[in-house]
């Protein structure tokens, strides 16, 4: 792991990484960059190979040491860095590494709780970003500490790890809308949610929004509560609360026909029914758009 660290360190000297957190684990990694000059891929080329070459020469093997190439994701949403944030030093926590991020050695939150650390991390963002973000929840910490951080970037929410680990298995996106939904009034959401509705049913769910663990979660609580149906036909009834759940797993956690016929434990082709009468209800029925729009809000402000 120290050896690793030192890829990372000569990656930065030659300009090819800025390297704003970090945790290093034994099977994996995971790393906020950028890079000053568009070389991440190479970058990380080279940290791999330099690591592989000495790993292999330590230990008398030969061969591929990585299973393959490194998964990278824009994160070019303010607040789906903020949440990586926490991701990244949540998960020595989560492997039973450690009992809290900054007791581990191999991670970037032992030197933010410290107020230290290696040339080669560079901390000004994310220190400058809790400490603004505190001051605007009116938190009063106007310096940054290690208690603005954890108020910032708080490794206990569950939430966002899902949400984190949801994106890092999605394709890539150029669109990314989560800082805006977050900070849009409901009447926009709903606006949001009316045009995903009215698109193509075989179109690409964008990037997911909302963890597709924290809508079934809500939708369940939801229908528990109530009963709450509507006529498809001359006889038959559906519960509309399955019809929202499956409209938010498309449009807010965009999941694929196949996993959100997973997730209602349904065929494929009962979950694009679903789908239809959420598009029809949503266009057509205000209490149903009301409804929609309140749960799409809640669920929201859990991102923030």
């Amino acid at each position: 792991m120290r050896f690793f660290k030192s890829r990372l360190a000569y990656a930065t000297r030659r300009a090819e990484l800025e390297i704003h957190a970090f945790a290093i684990l034994t099977t994996h990694f995971h790393l906020l960059v950028r890079s000053p000059t568009g070389q991440i891929a190479e970058g990380m080329r080279r940290v791999q190979n330099e690591y592989v070459r000495w790993f292999n020469r330590r230990n008398r093997r030969d061969g591929p040491l990585f299973r393959g190439r490194f998964v990278s994701r824009r994160a070019s949403s303010l607040r789906y860095r903020r949440i990586l944030v926490g991701y990244i030093d949540r998960n020595p926590v989560s492997a039973g590494m450690a009992v809290s991020a900054e007791a581990y050695e191999y991670g970037s939150a032992r030197h933010y709780a410290n107020q230290d650390g290696p040339r080669w991390l560079t901390r000004d963002w994310i220190e400058r970003d809790c400490v603004e973000r505190n001051s605007a929840d009116h938190l009063g910490e106007d310096t940054f500490t290690w208690a603005a951080y954890q108020s910032a970037y708080s490794t206990q929410r569950a939430r966002a790890h899902d949400l984190a680990e949801q994106r890092l298995q999605h394709p890539p996106s150029a669109v990314d809308p989560l800082d805006e939904l977050v900070q849009a009034a409901p009447r926009a959401v709903l606006a949001w949610m009316r045009r995903k509705a009215a698109l193509a049913d075989g179109s690409e769910p964008g990037l997911p929004c909302v963890a597709a663990t924290w809508i079934s979660a809500a939708c369940r609580t939801l229908g528990e509560r109530s009963v709450w149906t509507t006529r498809t036909g001359r006889r038959n009834e559906v519960d509309l609360w399955s019809v929202l759940q499956v409209g938010l797993l498309r449009d807010l956690a965009s999941l694929r026909w196949r996993e959100i016929a997973q997730r209602i434990e349904a065929s494929t082709a009962s979950a694009k029914r679903h789908y239809a009468i959420h598009q029809r209800e949503i266009a057509g029925d205000e209490c149903y758009a009301n409804q929609a729009q309140e749960t799409a809000c809640e669920l929201l402000r859990g991102v923030r």
